[in-house]
């Protein structure tokens, strides 16, 4: 009814978007971000002081949520649709509600002494509570722009389909809950500290540099799992949950760690539990909604999917540095920060010198390719030449785009050929042409997708035709048609 991003401009557009997006998602979702902190007190005693339970209570509720994306995605959409896994959702969501209202009923209440507003808030903070939230709302911004990263740059290898998007989901799910658990698992008697919490940033830093310097050997891997589609879809879900392992989990995993180190910086047992986890989970998602947004909107498009990687990495390397320094007074044993320093050397060391990912990976269609045995020279040789094909390339708000030369001029959208100069041309050009021929009158002409720009071409070359209206979801693709 507003007419779109086209009629509105992109911030305008994009506002509306979010706006009526909050409007479907808002009170959900807000009764959503509740339910941790109401549920922490009851899984912390006053004698955990590194809040084991609630990192406990955290990993399992993500767990859940890995079993909620994969049935959703492999199971539940497929065969109930959107309206009845919504309303089973909503079913499963009263049953909860009862059960716990139930429970309510035979449980006694319990008095406990009345504490001064804000005393519980801050009296074993390791560190002022505006650090520690910052800290907090840093980590949940890069986690989710990395988020953005992995889905911009696997999509190529996995295929830009709901079943990645489920898979990339759920895998960097199960790395925080598996990570929530071990720290439960895995802390010790004493208090967390945040040379502590620098050594998980230094090691998330570490764990997304180790894939960005392996570069296209990850997808020459996602080339080398083709026999086992063999087996069916199973087979490829199983090659697509192996490159997933290496690149998504061990980053998730350092993740899941650091929240409920996080929570155990900002008080030790029952004290405040439930307040301070509220206001941690408030300032780490908006971290992450800020991160999602700069991500999508801005820094992929303007740094593309590569650079953003390497700035996560950086930034998570700086904000372990920071946490060493704000450290540096509470810690009795100061060589407790070499591991930390270790990292970030590892990390920065590897972002000067790794190639990385390059155009081989993103648009070269490895994933498609049967090739299962070579040399070492051969395969180097198959990406130098996929690089070379490579003219053009650029990250767009909604995809990544390329120009390849392969087999006469191709554009590629996500890693998949979109339209090929020769063998793309009969539908390119003559699907746009019939309707030209059908209406021989006609003075005006809609092209949905600009892609390769032939269709579009080919009808304003139609002495009829006065005005060609072209509408294209992907900005970046525009002005490369435009200006050709």
């Amino acid at each position: 009814a507003c007419g779109g991003t086209s009629a509105l401009g992109i911030f305008a557009g994009t506002c509306t978007r979010l706006v009526l997006a909050a409007l479907v998602l808002g009170t959900p979702t807000l009764l959503m971000g509740g339910t941790l902190p109401a549920m922490a007190r009851f899984a912390v005693t006053d004698a955990d002081e590194n809040r084991r339970g609630l990192a406990l209570l955290y990993g399992m509720n993500t767990l859940g949520a890995v079993a909620g994306a994969i049935t959703g995605t492999f199971l539940l959409l497929e065969s109930l649709g959107d309206c009845t896994t919504l309303y089973l959702s909503c079913g499963v969501n009263a049953s909860v509600a009862l059960v716990a209202w139930v429970i309510a009923r035979r449980e006694r209440p319990h008095e406990h002494a009345p504490v001064a507003p804000n005393e519980s808030q801050n009296r074993h903070a390791v560190a002022p509570l505006a650090v520690l939230l910052g800290f907090a709302a840093l980590t949940g911004f890069v986690f989710l722009l990395m988020e953005l990263v992995w889905y911009r740059m696997l999509s190529p290898i996995l295929g830009g389909t709901a079943f990645t998007f489920g898979i990339i989901l759920a895998v960097a799910l199960l790395g925080i809950g598996s990570g929530g658990i071990a720290y439960s698992i895995i802390a010790s008697g004493r208090r967390p500290t945040l040379n502590g919490f620098a050594g998980t940033c230094a090691l998330e830093a570490l764990s997304l540099a180790i894939p960005y310097a392996l570069g296209d050997r990850i997808a020459l891997s996602a080339m080398l799992l083709q026999p086992l589609a063999s087996l069916g879809f199973h087979g490829r879900v199983i090659g697509w949950l192996a490159l997933c392992a290496i690149v998504v989990f061990p980053a998730a995993f350092i993740a899941g760690i650091q929240f409920p180190l996080l929570l155990g910086l900002l008080g030790k047992g029952r004290d405040g539990v439930g307040s301070q986890t509220g206001v941690a989970y408030a300032w780490n998602t908006a971290g992450a909604i800020a991160g999602s947004l700069a991500g999508g909107f801005g820094l992929i498009p303007i740094f593309s999917a590569t650079g953003t990687w390497r700035l996560v990495i950086a930034l998570l390397a700086a904000c372990a540095f920071l946490a060493l320094l704000a450290g540096r007074g509470n810690d009795a044993r100061p060589w407790r920060a070499l591991p930390a320093l270790c990292a970030i050397v590892a990390a920065v060391f590897i972002l000067v010198f790794a190639e990385g990912p390059t155009s081989a990976w993103r648009h070269g269609q490895l994933d498609r390719m049967n090739k299962f045995s070579a040399s070492r020279n051969e395969i180097r040789d198959l990406l130098q030449s996929l690089r070379r094909d490579i003219l053009w390339q650029a990250d767009g708000v909604e995809s990544s785009i390329g120009i390849s030369k392969t087999n006469a001029l191709a554009f590629i959208v996500n890693g998949k050929c979109d339209g090929n100069a020769k063998s793309d041309a009969g539908t390119q050009v003559m699907v746009g042409l019939l309707g030209a021929v059908s209406h021989p009158d006609a003075k005006r002409a809609a092209v949905i997708g600009l892609g390769t720009g032939s269709t579009a071409g080919w009808l304003a070359a139609v002495p009829p035709i006065q005005r060609v209206d072209v509408m294209e979801l992907e900005p970046v693709n525009s002005p490369r048609n435009a200006h050709r």
